[in-house]
């Protein structure tokens, strides 16, 4: 994978990151059918994703965009974060049934886990063999 591709999947994945955050504001924490726990739980993400893990991945995508010497390293630190990440969240939600919740909830948020995991994993293996 070259250091524009890896860098575009990081500027994807940041974006995605804001766009969840603004669909759980607007919905997701006004839905009645969501428990307490789930949102005490969910609450609990806004400041490290938005604060660190977010500024993490645009820092390593303008690295990997622009031909930054400290771009791996910036990619091995996101890549960590995003496989903390989604573990943690796959953790939660399995232990608390969210996959099994409804079809849809089991999918966006398997595949959410699933990708954070998988991009965080391959992001760090990246850091580790590229160029």
């Amino acid at each position: 994978m070259t250091a524009k591709t890896m860098g575009r999947i990081q500027t994807v994945f940041a974006l995605g990151i804001v766009l969840w955050w603004a669909f759980f504001f607007a919905v997701t924490l006004h839905d009645p059918n969501n428990s307490p726990v789930y949102l005490a739980f969910e609450t609990s993400f806004p400041l490290p994703d938005l604060v660190w893990l977010t500024p993490l991945l645009v820092r390593a995508a303008r690295a990997n965009l622009h031909g930054g010497k400290d771009a791996r390293i910036w990619t091995a630190a996101a890549g960590g974060a995003l496989v903390f990440l989604g573990l943690l969240d796959f953790s939660f939600n399995f232990q608390n049934g969210i996959y099994t919740k409804s079809l849809a909830d089991g999918l966006i948020n398997g595949f959410i886990n699933l990708a954070c995991v998988l991009f965080g994993l391959l992001s760090v293996h990246w850091s580790r063999t590229a160029a």
